[in-house]
């Protein structure tokens, strides 16, 4: 699994479904990324619960990584605090 975008990730992540949130290094806002389902869940075809484990990693692993990019579409790198914060830390649309 690659770094978190933000140094506060939680994974809201289940048997079924992928989720994860993360927060704004400056003030600690939350993004919630979309909810993936786990495709290899409903299948029956596991008859050994290892096997299905590391299915479950695997899409896991992908599913924070998809979550991981989407989050810079959520998030501005600010170069002078050296953090990952959300518009309103950063100053978007802000009155100037």
């Amino acid at each position: 699994m690659i770094n978190s975008l933000t140094k506060q990730v939680t994974d809201r992540s289940g048997k079924e479904a992928f989720s994860f949130s993360f927060f704004c290094d400056n003030c600690g806002s939350e993004w919630k990324s979309p909810v993936i389902p786990f495709e290899s869940g409903g299948v029956t075809s596991f008859d050994n619960e290892e096997v299905c484990q590391m299915v479950w990693a695997q899409e896991h692993k992908n599913a924070f990584d998809r979550s991981n990019l989407e989050a810079h579409f959520h998030f501005n790198y600010c170069s002078e605090s050296e953090k990952w914060v959300c518009d309103e830390c950063f100053g978007v649309g802000a009155p100037g």
